[in-house]
This record gives structure tokens, C-alpha cells and sequence, in this order.
């Protein structure tokens, strides 16, 4: 009997591994300048995806806006930099399968439109003198029955909630609206589409957060104010819902996450408080897995990392991912397919260097040999195994490669630098890991073993 479950396990093991291959996930990095800054991800009906940020000298001087479109499979499809100084910092994909980008160009608000497709300009608009303003967040949205670009204007200083509305098939001017009884002091940083006609956009202003939930008034814009150290996100929540994830960090004690919902229809407001338990941990930023769970994304312990809290708003699970190099989680979307695409910085190791990294992962944050990886062949052996694990390679050299061992809760327990000898598992505790191994930053191979 002990045999048959054994035999079963391992089948149920291989088929598991097979279906990941099949998925096409990978883990790719994208080079801009010494510096990338990237800020955030949106995806099309097709899956492929699109980075926006910009980046800087190695002195953090000339900042430039880029956007990169790669495709369901991570490969460049096309990219975009300006030659001025500029920044973008949020972007959406409208109705025509075109991107809008919101930032800066020259100190000034600016915004353009890029052919989906082939990533050439279509049209823009650039502010003359915008004060030190920038427009900080973009969503697509119905006004009676009229697709609308809803831009939020922002600065780093106290200055009234401002709106703009623009055409987004030509980027002419509809209008714009400001609350000047209710100014505030801190940046608009992320926004949601709650329903077709509904965009919240938040930030943190001082010790507070802020949310603008009503798209068309005229001066007298609602506002939800609360109490939050870092708005991690918006997002709709449910039909006439949407959600707003706060967390906290202190070195002092435990950081913790607070899910707020809302009702739009009767303004009822409910949610649920999570203890983080990682005092080094940082959180940036977080999305919506197809009305499963909510995922967060950031580092723990200076590790990338991945946090999951279901649907119901029950359980709190997080999931430290190996790298070869440090990463930042920055964003984090969850895909029809109930995959997740992850994004954020890599450090190169040279200086304060970083480039822009993209990983397709499984709904829990799993991540899978890539396509073009699936010829290199790694025997991990014995397995089960002891106190000792071998990896050998089908001739290619290992000395430059490394081992990070994952148990089942997602957290490496091993580093290995030195492939050439048995890898010593005498202080591991019984039970199911993954080696995964790295090569000049690139994954080889992930397998699953068994500690006996």
C-alpha cells in the first residue's frame, strides 16, 4: 500500500510539471538604463503586457519615460523611451486596443496615446507651465455613454483634488474639474475601475488615506478618508463594490494589511485586519486574481515576495520567491487564466544598478521551467533523499550556476553556491521542496524532491 501512494505521488508530481511547462510561464528582465524606475503593469484581452516607468543615469540624474509591450510568452514585442526629461507613471489600454500613458515631459503634465500594435504615437498633450503638478494615474471610463481618458492631476504639496477628461481617440481637451474646498497635502499614486463609470484614485496624504470615488461633479467630489500608512491598491471587489488595500511597516512591531470594501450603491463600508508577522518586510504593490484572492507584492526580509488573502477575506498567506539576483516586487496583476504576471526591479550588482524584471507565475506564485529553457536537462538525485541531493546537467557547465531550496510554504531554507558537490540536507526537516536553479539569472531548472 505504502508503494502504490508513493507511485501515485510521484505521477501526480510529473503530470503537475508537465501542465506547468504547457503554460508558457517564464521569468525575463528588460534593460533601460543604469537606473529603471518601473511603475506599473496592465495587461489586454490577449495577455500581453505592458510596463511603464522611466529610468535614470547612474548619478540618478535624465530621467527618461519608457513603455515596453511584451507578449503572453515574455518576449519584446516593442518599447518606447522619450529623449527629454520625463517620467510616466501609471497607463491603461482603451477600448481601440491603444495605451494611454499619464506622467510628465519637461516638468510639465503630460499624456500621450501609442498604437497598441506597433507602439507609434497617435497623439499628446503637454501642459505649458503645470506648477509642479504631474498627472499621476489613467483609466478609461463611460460618461454617458462616451469613452473618456480620466486623468488625476497631482504634486508633492498641499493642492486641491483635480481631474481632467480627454477624448482618447484624438486627445482633445473634454474638461476639467477641481475640489478647492477640500485640498490636500500628498501624491495620487494608483487608481481602479469599479464599474464602467466609476474610477477610484488614491494615495497617502500625510498619516492618511485618501480615495476620490465620484468621476463627473462639479467642485463638490465625495472623498473617503482613512487612516493608512501605504494605499497598496484599489480594485473593484464585486459588482457595485470596490476594495482598498492599506498596509503598514514599522521596525518596531508587526506590519499588518487592512482590506476596506464599499459598497458605491449605499456607501456601507466593511473589512478585515491581517497581522503581517514579518517585521522586515516592505509592501508596494498589489492586485485582483478573478474574484479569488487578493495578491500583494514587495519584499520580506529584502526577499522578493508575494502575499495571498482570499476572497472572503478569511486567511493571510505569503510566499517568498528565489532569485539569483534581489528583487522588488512594484505590481502584481492576476490574469483571466488564473495566472499572475509580477513585476518590478532587479538589482544587477553593479552599484545601484537595476533593470526591469517580468515573471508568469501559477495563482500561487509558482513559476515553471521556461520554453526556452525545456532542452537543458538537470538530474537531481536521490529522491527521496536523506542528507545528501546531487544535480548534474546533461554536459552543460554548472560552475557559475546556483541552488535555492524552497519548502512548501514558499520560503528558501537553502542557498547552494557550489553545484560540484553533494548538497548537504542533514539540517532540513522531512517534507516536500523545490530546487531551483539559477544560471547567469537565468532559471534552468525547477524540480521537486522529497527530505526522508
Amino acid at each position: 500500500m505504502k508503494n502504490y501512494f508513493t507511485l501515485f505521488f510521484f505521477s501526480l508530481l510529473f503530470s503537475f510539471s508537465l501542465t506547468l511547462n504547457a503554460q508558457n510561464y517564464f521569468d525575463k528582465t528588460f534593460d533601460f538604463g543604469s537606473i529603471d524606475h518601473p511603475q506599473a503593469i496592465v495587461t489586454d484581452a490577449s495577455q500581453n503586457a505592458y510596463i511603464c516607468g522611466w529610468f535614470e543615469d547612474a548619478t540618478y540624474q535624465n530621467p527618461r519615460a519608457f513603455v515596453i509591450k511584451t507578449d503572453d510568452k515574455g518576449q519584446e514585442m516593442w518599447r518606447v523611451s522619450l529623449d527629454v526629461p520625463s517620467k510616466f507613471y501609471a497607463l491603461c489600454v482603451t477600448h481601440e486596443g491603444n495605451v494611454a500613458l499619464a506622467g510628465s515631459r519637461n516638468g510639465n503634465c503630460f499624456l500621450i496615446s501609442l498604437d497598441g500594435q506597433t507602439g507609434t504615437e497617435l497623439w499628446k498633450y503637454e501642459e505649458q507651465n503645470s506648477d509642479d503638478y504631474w498627472f499621476g494615474t489613467v483609466n478609461e471610463v463611460m460618461d454617458n455613454g462616451t469613452y473618456n481618458l480620466y486623468v488625476i492631476k497631482t504634486k508633492d504639496a498641499s493642492h486641491p483634488i483635480w481631474y481632467y477628461l480627454f477624448n482618447p481617440s484624438n486627445g482633445n481637451y473634454v474638461k476639467d474639474d477641481k475640489n478647492t474646498q477640500n485640498p490636500v497635502f500628498g501624491r495620487t499614486y494608483t487608481s481602479g475601475l469599479i464599474t464602467p463609470e466609476l474610477v477610484w484614485s488614491a494615495g497617502t496624504y500625510e498619516t492618511s488615506g485618501l480615495v476620490v470615488a465620484d468621476n463627473f461633479g462639479v467642485g463638490e467630489s465625495p472623498l473617503w478618508s482613512f487612516s493608512a500608512p501605504h494605499i497598496a491598491g484599489v480594485q473593484k471587489y464585486s459588482d457595485g463594490k470596490g476594495s482598498v488595500l492599506i498596509s503598514s511597516s514599522s521596525p518596531w512591531q508587526n506590519t499588518y494589511f487592512q482590506i476596506l470594501i464599499m459598497d458605491v450603491i449605499n456607501g456601507h463600508v466593511y473589512g478585515e485586519y491581517f497581522d503581517n508577522n514579518n517585521n522586515n518586510s516592505d509592501v508596494t504593490g498589489s492586485g485582483m486574481l478573478d474574484n479569488n484572492k487578493f495578491l500583494i507584492t514587495g519584499t520580506i526580509d529584502n526577499e522578493l515576495a508575494l502575499w495571498f488573502i482570499d476572497y472572503d477575506m478569511t486567511t493571510l498567506e505569503d510566499k517568498i520567491i528565489a532569485t539569483a539576483n534581489p528583487r522588488t516586487g512594484i505590481d502584481v496583476v492576476g490574469l483571466p487564466s488564473t495566472d499572475i504576471y509580477l513585476m518590478g526591479t532587479e538589482e544587477t550588482g553593479n552599484a545601484d544598478a537595476t533593470d526591469v524584471f517580468l515573471m508568469k507565475l501559477d495563482q500561487n506564485g509558482a513559476l515553471s521551467v521556461p520554453e526556452n529553457n525545456k532542452d537543458i536537462a538537470l538530474s537531481v538525485y536521490p529522491n527521496p533523499a536523506a542528507n545528501q541531493l546531487n544535480i548534474k546537467s546533461n554536459g552543460q557547465s554548472l560552475r557559475h550556476a546556483k541552488a535555492y531550496i524552497v519548502n512548501s510554504m514558499g520560503q528558501t531554507v537553502k542557498t547552494v553556491v557550489n553545484l560540484n558537490r553533494p548538497i548537504d540536507l542533514s539540517n532540513l526537516t522531512k517534507g516536500l521542496y523545490v530546487v531551483m536553479v539559477y544560471d547567469n539569472n537565468k532559471l534552468l531548472s525547477q524540480q521537486k524532491f522529497i527530505k526522508k
